[in-house]
Formats: C-alpha cells, sequence, structure tokens
C-alpha cells in the first residue's frame, strides 16, 4: 500500500502530532476495519496458506518505544476459543451507539480452506463472548479458499454495514459489501464487487483487500490495500469515495506508499485501519521492510483532507512488543476504546496466533 512519502516534523506536522495525540483522550468516532495478510503482504492473497502454518519469518527488532501498549498479559481472544482452530485474526471492531463493542475475527484451521467467521462482543474489549449468527457463512458462498473475511463493520443509520474480501477467481481478492439490520445479523452480501481490481496496468491491478470504510459528511471514504498484477512483495493503500456506500470512485493513484514513517515500512504498507474524528482522519497500518519474509510493525499517520494525503505521525514502528511472547505481528485491527484508540493485534507465536488488546498510549521514544 503506497503514501507519500516521509513528512518531516515541521510546524504542520507537529501540530498533527498533538492533535492526534489529543485524539486519543477525546471522543473519536470509530470508522472501520480490515482482514487477513500474513507476514509477506503478497501471501494474503486467496491462495495463502492459513496463518496456523506461517512460513519462515525475520521477526522485526523488540520494540519498546511504541504509543500503542498491550493490555494485561494474555490474549483476550484466543485461537483455543474455537474448536479445532490453530489461528485467530481480528477481522474488524467497532462501537456501536451504546457503547457496546463488536468483533468480527476469523478462525484458521491447520489446513487450507474456508475458513470461520465469528462474532463476539463485549463491554469492555478486553471479556469477549461469542453470539452466534448462522448468516456468517453464507458470506462465503461463491468464494475460492479461504472464503470471506470481513474488515470493516460499523452502524449507520439503515442498521449496519460490512465491507469483507473474498476472491471467485483464485488469482487475486475484490472488495464486497453486506449489510443487517442488527450487529447480530442476519446479513445480506451483495451480489457483485463494490470495488474491483484496477484494469491492466493499473497499480492495483493484482488485487486488493482490507477495505477500511468510514462516513462522511458527503457519504463514504474507503481505504484499502492494493498490488500490481504480479507484485508479490510491495503494496500500498488506495482510496475510494461514495455517495452512497456502493458506488466507488476510485483514486486514480496509492495515497499512501511504502515509505511514509520511513525504515520499518520502506517494502511495503498494507492493512489501512481507520478512525476519524471531528478534524482529522487517523491511520494504522501494517508496514513492511527488507526481505519478502519480514514481519509487519505498526504504522501510524493522519490526514487533514480526508485521506487524500497522508503524514506520518510516529517515526518508529507504534506498537510496543516488548511484553509479547517471542513471534511477530500477522494482522491487527482498530477500534475505538472508550477515551482512546485500541488495537486488536493477532500475535503469531508457537506456530499459532492468539489476539492481543492494545491501548494508545503516551510518552516520547
Amino acid at each position: 500500500m503506497e503514501p507519500s512519502g516521509v513528512v518531516s516534523l515541521s510546524s504542520t506536522t507537529t501540530t498533527r502530532l498533538r492533535r492526534a495525540l489529543v485524539a486519543a483522550s477525546i471522543a473519536l468516532v470509530a470508522a472501520c476495519q480490515a482482514p487477513a495478510a500474513t507476514t509477506n503482504p503478497a501471501s494474503a492473497g486467496p491462495t495463502a496458506a492459513p496463518p496456523s502454518s506461517p512460513p519462515a519469518s525475520v521477526a522485526p527488532t523488540r520494540n519498546a518505544t511504541g504509543l500503542f501498549h498491550i493490555v494485561g498479559t494474555a490474549p483476550v481472544i484466543a485461537h483455543a476459543t474455537f474448536p479445532d482452530r490453530g489461528a485467530v485474526l481480528p477481522g474488524a471492531a467497532t462501537v456501536d451507539s451504546d457503547g457496546k463493542y463488536h468483533a468480527w475475527v476469523v478462525a484458521f484451521a491447520a489446513t487450507p480452506g474456508t475458513q470461520e467467521v465469528h462474532y463476539l462482543t463485549s463491554d469492555d474489549g478486553v471479556a469477549w463472548t461469542e453470539v452466534t449468527d448462522g448468516s456468517l457463512k453464507g458470506l462465503s458462498d461463491g468464494f475460492g479458499n479461504p472464503g470471506a473475511i470481513p474488515t470493516s463493520v460499523f452502524e449507520d443509520r439503515d442498521g449496519w454495514t460490512m465491507y469483507l474480501t473474498g476472491t471467485t477467481d483464485n488469482v487475486g481478492w475484490d472488495i464486497w459489501r453486506a449489510t443487517a439490520s442488527k450487529a447480530a445479523g442476519p446479513w445480506k452480501r451483495s451480489a457483485k464487487p463494490v470495488l474491483a481490481r484496477g484494469g491492466t496496468g493499473a497499480w492495483d491491478a493484482g488485487t486488493l483487500d482490507f477495505p477500511s470504510v468510514y462516513p462522511t459528511a458527503d457519504g463514504y471514504t474507503m481505504l484499502y490495500s492494493g498490488q500490481a498484477a504480479g507484485d508479490q512483495t510491495g503494496g500500498s493503500i488506495g482510496r475510494a469515495t461514495s455517495r452512497d456506500g456502493i458506488a466507488w470512485t476510485k483514486d486514480p493513484e496509492p495515497v499512501a506508499k511504502p515509505g511514509l514513517c520511513g525504515g520499518f515500512d520502506d517494502r511495503a504498507i498494507h492493512q489501512p485501519r481507520v478512525t476519524s474524528t471531528a478534524d482529522n482522519t487517523v491511520l494504522v497500518y501494517a508496514g513492511y521492510a527488507g526481505a519478502a519474509d519480514s514481519a509487519a510493525s505498526v504504522g501510524y499517520a493522519d490526514s487533514l483532507d480526508d485521506g487524500a494525503t497522508w503524514g506520518c505521525e510516529w517515526k518508529n514502528p507504534a506498537l510496543d512488543t516488548s511484553g509479547l511472547p517471542d513471534g511477530f505481528i500477522h494482522t491487527l485491527a482498530s477500534f475505538q476504546r472508550g477515551d482512546r484508540l485500541a488495537l486488536l493485534v493477532e500475535w503469531l507465536s508457537g506456530g499459532s496466533s492468539d489476539i492481543y488488546l492494545a491501548d494508545l498510549g503516551f510518552g516520547a521514544p
């Protein structure tokens, strides 16, 4: 996914940082979240092996200077919650108008195949309870492996809206939309993608995924991950806008490119997770550097023009991983938890993965 380059710490950027930190302590409007990737962004495609059997990977340097800090010492959603599943990734998380937290996660088995989407709720973002929703299985109808991966869900004036990724040709992913009157379903998926891969030669002709959608004054804005045809190691972030959430118009070029914050994201940026505030938009993303088997670090940026351009807000990896077991980040989702931004982080360790909670804190590196 592609940003606009590293932003120097000018007075404008300093103002952005101050505003972004203040935004952690005021009411944010949670936007939406995104889908699944592996240690290599390219392997997030439909032919990828389940994350319970990750490829050998170069773990990133341990980071204790991040803005986000793990809450507690145990995962908040363990893969063992779901029988016969070896990994669980956070698809989407959000908070409703009553302050209830909702999460849609994808549980992976040890062998390739269509995986399971599960719906959970929480009163505090720490203790999660599964709520049965039989309609979630239907989201994968007609898709190849691994099935549907919801990455953005939010409550709107007409009910609930979900954006998800799936493949129908086992070559690349497209983005679909589903709606429901309640968070617990039943969900009805669109018959066709609402955002498809670009044409021949387009920067996103290979695959697009991890949509993150949020309402705006003029309709809706979507950020998504994209790769060119044949690109197995890179990736950038694109933007599309819509009046109704159904018909979308893409920006012609990526709005965020590798090197947005520099160093840890020089090869690719992926998995945009967006939260919209009254005066800016905050982006959390997965950044990749070095060899194709290197693992992700968390990046943190913001925009003052509805996602058209982005500025880096934290030059270092934004997640403090020092308290986690040996392993690495696979996927992440963001949501508003009380008065601050929070992450659900899939942490791969020992051949399986669990989901940890992290809160935005304060302090400089």
